[in-house]
């Protein structure tokens, strides 16, 4: 599949409602939210989540920051428009990781949840995301932790229940490639954690 038959695969709803109503989604979704919750290290006046979809992530940290200028990116068109009428005070903008549309310097934190491995370039998203980051901001890393079970739980999403999401997967990472790439494009790591019973891993990170 290409990136827009993957993307228009995923309805622009399926993180609103499948929290709501699968219980699976629901554990792990909630379990990064509270996850990356815990690694912000002070109140960011300016908060941007590469990699939004239509808002819900965005939209649960707006409320633990309700002072905070948030704005999210994503390719996915039709979520961006979807996240534009459910969530009026947040801002929304159709773009690529790969070339942010933003001046360097921008903001005070940067969140990327489950993206780097689904873009065709992580080190190019990745050098975007320390471009836009303050001198003395955070940017906060986030996605599975390739472990073994991962794999299973995985296998059985995409394949055997026949979810949404397959062949989106164009990267595999762990824990320690990830945390590998991420010193080799300028970042420091500052905190690591692991949750969802070790199948997902945050990095909390600061400029070199």
């Amino acid at each position: 599949m290409n990136e827009e038959q993957i993307l228009n695969q995923v309805p622009v709803y399926y993180y609103q409602e499948g929290i709501k109503k699968n219980i699976l989604q629901r554990a792990w979704h909630l379990g990064k939210l509270k996850a990356v919750l815990s690694m912000i290290d002070k109140y960011p006046d300016s908060i941007l989540d590469v990699g939004c979809a239509s808002g819900w992530f965005l939209s649960k940290v707006s409320r633990r920051y309700p002072k905070a200028a948030c704005v999210g990116i994503d390719k996915y068109k039709k979520a961006i428009y979807y996240g534009k009428k459910r969530y009026k005070s947040l801002k929304f903008l159709y773009a690529d990781a790969h070339k942010l549309p933003f001046r360097s310097n921008s903001f005070d934190l940067v969140i990327a949840t489950e993206v780097l491995e689904h873009v065709t370039d992580p080190t190019g998203a990745l050098k975007e995301i320390k471009r836009v980051l303050k001198k003395e901001g955070s940017a906060i890393i986030e996605m599975d932790s390739g472990n073994f079970l991962f794999g299973i739980v995985w296998h059985w999403w995409t394949n055997i229940r026949k979810g949404v999401w397959r062949d989106a997967h164009l990267h595999l990472f762990t824990a320690k490639k990830l945390s590998e790439m991420l010193g080799s494009n300028g970042f420091i790591v500052s905190k690591k954690k692991m949750f969802n019973y070790t199948m997902g891993v945050a990095f909390l990170l600061k400029k070199r």
